[in-house]
């Protein structure tokens, strides 16, 4: 009799554990597991309704610098640079030196990038210092092979210094992640 409610005991204890926490594991609790399971099946959005997002507590550094994307491997190729030329603003003074990127998704091996591919986020990072954008994104096709993203404004970080850059695509309603690391930040006068 006891080692049957061990058992149930360390399965009612598992599906506590696989059902996951916050909430659903307090409802867990209080209902009858199967009955849990059947909500949780019916209550998750298929794929073709909302994209499959990033967990927050993914370290996006780690994310390889390569994606394949059906048959076709993509990587990052940027450029971030301040601009020096002498300009005045609209207000009469100097304007400062912001950074500004060109990043591309590219394409190895001459082969087209795949439709549908979406650009959502570039990040780039320099130490404890990161440049986020997310909306209005300036994103161009240059041909087949490849996507550029256009930023300005950015942070006033040093020219010689280096930043690491990350960019979130959407691909077949998956989002996936895709790094460059120590771009080297340059100077245009």
């Amino acid at each position: 009799m006891m080692r049957t409610d061990a058992r149930a005991l360390l399965l009612a204890a598992g599906m506590i554990l696989v059902t996951g926490c916050g909430e659903r594991a307090q409802e867990a609790e209080s209902k009858d597991p199967a009955v849990v399971g059947e909500q949780a099946d019916r209550e998750a959005p298929s794929a073709e309704e909302a994209p499959v997002t990033l967990p927050a507590e993914i370290d996006i550094w780690q994310s390889p610098q390569e994606l394949m994307l059906s048959d076709v491997t993509v990587y990052l190729g940027s450029e971030l640079w301040l601009n020096s030329m002498p300009v005045i603003g609209d207000d009469g003074s100097q304007p400062a030196n912001k950074l500004h990127a060109s990043i591309r998704l590219l394409t190895r091996d001459m082969k087209p990038l795949p439709k549908g591919v979406e650009i959502m986020q570039v990040m780039i990072a320099q130490d404890d210092q990161q440049w986020l954008a997310q909306e209005n994104l300036e994103i161009r096709s240059e041909g087949e092979m490849s996507l550029e993203v256009s930023m300005r404004g950015g942070p006033e970080w040093l020219p010689g210094s280096k930043a690491d850059i990350a960019v979130t695509v959407l691909y077949q309603g998956q989002e996936q992640v895709v790094i460059q690391q120590e771009v080297l930040i340059s100077q245009v006068f």
